[in-house]
């Protein structure tokens, strides 16, 4: 069902730091083509050994560097002082665990790391729209889908007045009074956003017409309240 019966958080809120927490876990963020450095937080002093392994396979030692045959070729750098490890021109494929086994003063120790590499939203999302002529009640259906690419694990935020309703499809009604009406699509993902926006109005006018029916896909739109469905012809714009 799409309805905006309830408000929802402003949009800002879905994005979330480079790093975060996980049940113990430390999970870190980034685009594609960006550069991560995962710290060590280890003492100046006192530490015998360090070792960087992604999926169980060596990437860095201490004393030694980074290992010739690493997952990451040229593009890891180890720090032995401070002892990070650097990976730069990030790829979806480098998304994985990271095992950061050290000995201090005796005592040894394991850290993990999850890095998720995520692809930014290109460009902005294309909102398709159809609206109805108005009815015996006096008012238009909007029928509204946006869509980001890429289209996964995206989080679209739909805008209209002072209200919003999420997910990438909306139902909406207006009446001729309303005048133009502008309804917005925010898509995001955890590191970009992107704002798409139509404006529509109710009038007798409204509707498809012959010359762009062949622009049209039908859509299914569910309206549990009514326990209806729609079949809905939805136009690119």
């Amino acid at each position: 069902m799409f309805h905006l019966d309830e408000l929802l958080t402003l949009c800002s809120l879905f994005f979330v730091s480079d790093v975060e927490a996980s049940e113990g876990k430390q999970v870190i963020h980034k685009r594609v083509g960006d550069s991560v450095e995962l710290l060590s937080n280890l003492p100046a002093e006192g530490v015998t050994s360090v070792e960087w392994r992604y999926k169980n396979t060596r990437v860095a030692i201490k004393g030694s560097g980074v290992i010739r045959n690493n997952p990451f070729k040229d593009r890891a750098k180890f720090n032995n002082i401070t002892f990070s490890l650097t990976i730069r021109d990030l790829t979806l494929q480098d998304s994985g665990e990271f095992n950061l086994i050290t000995e201090v003063k005796d005592h040894p120790g394991s850290v993990f790391i999850t890095l998720q590499v995520h692809e930014p939203i290109s460009t902005n999302p294309n909102v398709f729209s159809n609206i109805t002529q108005p009815g015996p009640n006096g008012f238009c259906t909007v029928f509204l889908e946006c869509k980001a690419n890429p289209h996964s694990n995206v989080t679209y935020i739909w805008t209209v007045r002072n209200q919003s309703s999420n997910g990438p499809r909306l139902q909406y009604n207006i009446t001729p009074q309303d005048g133009d009406t502008t309804f917005t699509c925010n898509a995001s993902n955890v590191v970009s956003e992107k704002l798409a926006s139509e404006t529509l109005r109710c009038s007798n006018t409204t509707g498809p017409t012959a010359s762009n029916e062949g622009m049209f896909r039908k859509e299914r739109f569910e309206d549990n309240k009514n326990k209806s469905v729609y079949f809905v012809n939805l136009l690119d714009v």
